[in-house]
């Protein structure tokens, strides 16, 4: 009996042992888990902090992004408020005042007659057309289409100072609205042009070879300030050749048989916009003072360009 009594003393402790080691290796995986919890609770609460801060983030750029669009608009404002001044002060003034508009010689085409007193307010014009660094500026803050023969934003080598062209009139009407200043009426243009003593061309009445950029000479565009003694007689350059010019008008070839003898604005509508000038391939006939042209306000041609005017009241 002692024997057996030790031999199964011996087997429980066995089996005990068995059993504990059994119920060892069962908890291993309750534990495994239990640790795999643990560690998601950490990187949920890990998660959840990143978020917030996150959130903190963006409500901290929202902030500062609406506090950068005050100060632009408060920028832009400011721009807008000084640009009248600055406006004239760069450029020149026509005095108000009569003059004859349009041509009636015997070689006059339909569209230039008649002949007509026309009394134009004061007016601030550009002394030089509208270049390509000017019109680039523009492009830069507004986002505003480059012309169609610039390449990667910006114009061709060397022609900075030459007139920005290949924009429409509603490019030309943008780029005024931006500048706070706006197109110049067609007669405005030709009294800044012509003067008040009936010239053909801005430095006199005889074609001169050498005052303009015209009769294909060239065979393309120069630099506005190129050609000193064509200025007009209120000092304005570059009026004939070069380019064509936009003015605000509506285009009406026999506008003039009844217009107004006050501050004409050309036809309440139309098909095209009046264009003026002429432009470096044009004969000496159409460099005049008096010549009228048209285009579609949305067509943009290598050889129309703009400058601008100012109201002397704004």
């Amino acid at each position: 009996m002692g024997d057996n009594s030790w031999f199964y003393w011996i087997l429980t402790c066995v089996i005990s042992l068995y059993c504990v080691m059994l119920l060892l290796d069962f908890n291993k995986p309750s534990k495994k888990l239990m640790e795999q919890i643990d560690h998601q609770e950490g990187r949920r609460r890990d998660m959840t902090a990143k978020v917030a801060k996150l959130q903190e983030d963006i409500v901290q750029i929202k902030s500062r992004s609406e506090d950068q669009d005050l100060q632009f608009e408060d920028f832009e404002q400011r721009r807008k408020d000084l640009l009248p001044e600055a406006n004239k002060r760069r450029m020149v003034e026509i005095p108000g005042g009569p003059f004859t508009m349009g041509r009636s010689q015997e070689d006059s085409p339909d569209s230039e007659r008649p002949a007509h007193p026309v009394n134009v307010s004061t007016v601030f014009i550009d002394a030089y057309p509208v270049t390509n660094q000017d019109y680039r500026e523009f492009v830069n803050c507004t986002g505003q289409k480059t012309p169609i023969h610039w390449q990667r934003g910006t114009y061709p080598t060397g022609l900075a100072r030459h007139p920005v062209a290949n924009v429409s009139w509603q490019d030309a009407k943008a780029y005024a609205n931006w500048m706070g200043a706006r197109l110049p009426s067609e007669a405005e243009w030709e009294k800044a042009a012509r003067g008040t003593d009936e010239r053909l061309y801005p430095w006199g009445s005889r074609y001169v070879d050498d005052r303009c950029n015209s009769g294909n000479v060239v065979g393309a565009t120069v630099m506005v300030d190129e050609f000193p003694l064509g200025r007009s007689p209120y000092g304005i350059w570059d009026m004939s050749g070069n380019v064509y010019e936009w003015c605000e008008d509506y285009y009406d070839e026999d506008y003039y048989k009844y217009s107004p003898s006050t501050n004409p604005r050309g036809p309440e509508g139309g098909q095209e916009r009046v264009i003026r000038g002429g432009f470096f391939s044009e004969i000496r006939s159409n460099v005049r003072t008096t010549h009228r042209l048209s285009a579609a306000e949305t067509h943009t041609r290598e050889n129309v360009g703009f400058r601008l005017a100012l109201s002397s009241d704004q």
